[in-house]
């Protein structure tokens, strides 16, 4: 097993005559003319247009070398022009491009929508696979930030569905020699069916007969007077098989986040979607309607922690798309020498100095600049960028607001001859064909109080999260969130809650406003239960009080094995959140273990 690596080194870029060039390969990312070579080299002798309006559903394009992304933006921007098929565009990159590169080359095309999309919500700079959806789902991207021959093999592993159309566009074959090496391309056969293409801008004579001797028949050709020629493929042999089509409808059970979100994703990718809960849509915890959206990372390097990071990457990028979402910042702070020891645990593992300057979304911020926006003496802090608030029944609303997707307050008993999604909080566990769930309630609320006192040095629109968390809402304070296993009197959990955030909000007397309570579905590991039960059920659930952040990309893991497409996250991760662990757990310590108990 590879060892997990969470932080990955960007790209030396620097611009010549407006031009991304690589410092480390001595080589430009792209010509001057680059989406019209874009479309001579890989578009139009791979018929790519033609091909996608001959599909059942979408197109499966695969790349080595994301770079600037400009394959996959010229090819989005020429299927959302000339088809109505759904493009999903897998690349590979050992150095992406920092947040602010992204921003660069979106300014040299500022008419395209993708260009513009990707640099609003980019992978962030992580290892491993990342998913982003752009233009209501018609356009999906998997990116993979590693070695390629890691990249390969996971995707031999996981990638049900073969590829339609590979671009190999890495620099030269001199200056990138391991991206062109036999066994590379040996993989790429691999994942190739009979009618795959393959499409190169390099036509040097080794990858000629590489690919040749992998099964492409291969031919030359002309480029002039741009340049000599390239190189197109057409694989003859036996590959990978197709895989079984995707279902055309699939049902949900739960109208929450949980719900909601795999639903939209589903609906976005051409599917059917009926949407079943007896209790209307956002209840249990999603009828909070103040939830703060953070990373609530912890510091080390398990699978639990890869999923939080990652899940609250994929997540701002999808709330910044509806209107339930207002994006604030958040700070974590560190009042004591514990505290600290956790956030520098923290910046550790997600980057320290450099990487925390050229990546967007992760600032360590010292005592005395913290003092600009906090009235607390702290130690330090971390400041999340891209953080924020969101309605959840209002979230949950638009994004069961879709033409594919059907609700009702019927109850409904799924079928197992049919595609389920069962996403109910703890009443999942009835419909899990037996497979044990330790699951259970916990209760939370919330409390708006006030006064909001005053101080020149306070920011009324930054959340301060941790253990709980503190949200400036006008004139008064949301604090939250209680956990009670069994249910508390309102006002002791109000007690709590101030109490827990009186380092934050001030030693004033507090009047209490409002409350709202809501139980919460939690897992006896605390980590979200999320995979397949069985060949037509999956299941999302116990995502306790990470919802806001956890369920858009549980959702996105599901509608890819829906879909056949590789995960957005690692098999360690699957394993970690996987319905089957439960199973394991057991058997080794010999007894049930018993999850958090039902009021």
């Amino acid at each position: 097993m590879l060892q997990h690596k969470e932080s990955i080194a960007p790209a030396q870029l620097h611009w010549q005559d407006g031009q991304p060039v690589s410092a480390a390969f001595d080589d430009i990312y792209f010509s001057a003319d680059g989406a019209e070579e874009v479309q001579r080299v890989f578009l139009q002798p791979s018929k790519i247009v033609a091909r996608a309006n001959a599909a059942s559903a979408y197109l499966t394009v695969a790349e080595l070398g994301f770079g600037t992304g400009l394959n996959f933006i010229v090819c989005a921007d020429e299927l959302l022009r000339a088809s109505s098929r759904i493009l999903h565009f897998i690349s590979v990159e050992a150095h992406p491009l920092a947040p602010s590169d992204w921003q660069k080359v979106a300014s040299l095309q500022p008419h395209s929508p993708t260009a513009q999309a990707l640099a609003a919500a980019p992978p962030p700079l992580l290892s491993g696979w990342h998913r982003r959806s752009f233009h209501d789902g018609r356009v999906q991207l998997s990116v993979f930030h590693g070695d390629v021959t890691h990249a390969l093999d996971d995707l031999h592993a996981r990638q049900r569905q073969p590829i339609d159309a590979w671009f190999l566009d890495g620099f030269t074959p001199a200056k990138t020699p391991a991206m062109w090496q036999a066994s590379v391309i040996h993989r790429i056969a691999s994942l190739s069916t009979r009618g795959t293409t393959v499409a190169t801008f390099t036509s040097a004579g080794q990858v000629r007969r590489d690919l040749d001797a992998a099964g492409f028949a291969m031919t030359k050709i002309d480029q002039r007077p741009f340049k000599r020629t390239s190189l197109l493929g057409n694989f003859v042999a036996n590959g990978k098989p197709q895989a079984e089509q995707p279902p055309r409808r699939v049902s949900v059970l739960g109208a929450g986040i949980a719900g909601a979100t795999v639903a939209r994703q589903l609906a976005q990718l051409g599917i059917c979607v009926s949407v079943f809960d007896p209790n209307g849509m956002a209840s249990g915890g999603s009828q909070m309607p103040v939830s703060a959206l953070h990373a609530r990372l912890l510091g080390d390097q398990t699978a639990a922690a890869e999923f939080r990071a990652r899940a609250f990457h994929h997540a701002r990028a999808m709330h910044q798309d509806y209107p339930s979402f207002r994006p604030t910042g958040a700070l974590q702070l560190a009042l004591n020498e514990r505290e600290l020891t956790k956030l520098k645990r923290i910046q550790a593992v997600y980057g320290t100095g450099r990487l925390a300057a050229e990546d967007d979304w992760l600032h360590y911020q010292t005592p005395e600049e913290l003092l600009a926006s906090v009235r607390t003496q702290a130690l330090g802090g971390l400041y999340f960028d891209g953080a924020g608030l969101v309605d959840l029944p209002l979230l949950c609303k638009t994004l069961l607001d879709h033409s594919n997707i059907e609700f009702s307050e019927m109850a409904a008993e799924p079928d197992e001859s049919q595609p389920w999604v069962i996403a109910c909080g703890t009443a999942s566990r009835n419909h899990t064909l037996g497979i044990p769930l330790e699951v259970g309630s916990v209760w939370g609320q919330l409390d708006w109080i006030q006064p909001f006192s005053a101080h020149p040095n306070n920011t009324r629109t930054r959340p301060i999260v941790g253990n709980g968390y503190a949200i400036p809402n006008g004139q008064a304070w949301v604090v939250g969130s209680s956990y009670e296993y069994r249910p508390w009197e309102p006002a002791q959990a109000t007690a709590s809650n101030i109490e827990s955030n009186r380092r934050f909000i001030g030693p004033d007397d507090m009047q209490t406003l409002s409350y709202k309570r809501a139980p919460r579905c939690v897992s006896s590991d605390r980590n979200p239960v999320i995979g397949r039960l069985a060949q037509h059920r999956w299941i999302s659930t116990a995502h306790g009080s990470l919802g806001t952040s956890s369920a858009p990309l549980a959702a996105s893991i599901i509608a890819s094995d829906i879909m056949g497409w590789v995960p957005p996250v690692s098999a360690r991760v699957l394993a970690a959140l996987a319905p089957m662990r439960f199973i394991a757990r057991q058997a080794r310590r010999g007894v049930k273990v018993v999850g958090p108990a039902e009021p």
